[in-house]
């Protein structure tokens, strides 16, 4: 398995894999917000807590299975995992869904992708291995002028702290927390996966419980919340394996096609049809063409 998770060509597709899958939690996470009448941030919280510690028990469960002995960290790295699941799930989603609920959603998208502005410009600081080229700085304004073009009304209005700050530092936490899978979970990536999830979950349910967070237990609810669970357990677990053998910025990048996926399946889930408009093509072909210059192997492209 680790021969193929090394492949560059399985590292294109494991990405995309990850990138379709979290797009079609928006639109599920929306659908749900409906149906089970869930409004307030609280809510909100208390929801995604219950969806990430699940998404954790799913993956302890199946590496429980392969390896046929319960997935545990050696000592050593008890620390990193705490830190891994505070970071890349606690406070990055607590962070995440406090701001969107102050701030519009074109603005949350043109923040989340920034991401990968960080992902690409900071990964030379953290990793030796890692070079930032002409190639990849021009790769990822390509990608992130797609998403501009598609929410140019997120440039209207003003800035607060609660809404677009608290959503730019969740984005910053996202590329940090990505940075220490990356260092903490080679080897041990079902491990590390596992127990961020359920570290990152049960944070996130700490903080939404004492504000009253709560859903109904319906057998609806029941289904879609394993449903959003499966995916963040599918996504993280081959996200933070493709992050243990190849370069960061190349793999964080992807995250410029998840409101792509996203507009497509909300075009299944919820008959959103703005998938259709012609800026979105466009805005698709930009994001497809800056991920293919950020994954340019080719020697002449140099480091700066």
């Amino acid at each position: 398995m680790s021969q193929l998770l090394k492949k560059p060509w399985f590292a294109v597709v494991g990405a995309v894999i990850c990138t379709v899958l979290w797009g079609s939690a928006y639109p599920v996470i929306k659908y749900s917000y409906a149906q089970l009448n869930i409004a307030s941030v609280a809510d909100k919280l208390a929801f995604a807590g219950a969806r990430f510690v699940i998404a954790g028990l799913m993956v302890f469960i199946a590496a429980w299975i392969v390896m046929k002995k319960p997935p545990t960290v050696p000592k050593r790295h008890i620390g990193g995992v705490i830190l891994y699941g505070a970071v890349q799930t606690g406070l990055m989603y607590i962070l995440n869904y406090i701001g969107v609920a102050h701030t519009s959603a074109t603005k949350t998208s043109i923040l989340t992708a920034a991401s990968a502005f960080f992902a690409v410009l900071l990964a030379p600081l953290f990793f030796k291995s890692e070079k930032l080229t002409a190639l990849k700085v021009i790769g990822v304004i390509v990608g992130f002028s797609g998403i501009i073009i598609v929410n140019t009304s997120a440039l209207d209005g003003g800035v607060s702290f609660l809404g677009e700050g608290l959503v730019l530092l969740a984005t910053v936490l996202n590329t940090a927390g990505s940075f220490i899978g990356k260092v903490i979970a080679k080897g041990r990536v079902f491990e590390m996966t596992a127990w961020q999830l359920m570290i990152g979950g049960g944070l996130i349910l700490l903080v939404a419980l004492p504000m009253g967070g709560s859903f109904v237990i319906t057998t609806e609810s029941i289904l879609l919340t394993l449903y959003l669970a499966f995916v963040s357990a599918a996504a993280f677990s081959l996200w933070t394996a493709l992050l243990t053998y190849h370069d960061a910025g190349r793999i964080l990048v992807f995250n410029l096609l998840i409101p792509v996926f996203g507009a497509v399946w909300s075009f299944i889930i919820l008959g959103e049809r703005q998938i259709f408009d012609p800026l979105y093509l466009v805005s698709t072909a930009l994001i497809c063409f800056g991920i293919a210059l950020v994954n340019y192997h080719k020697k002449f492209s140099k480091p700066l």
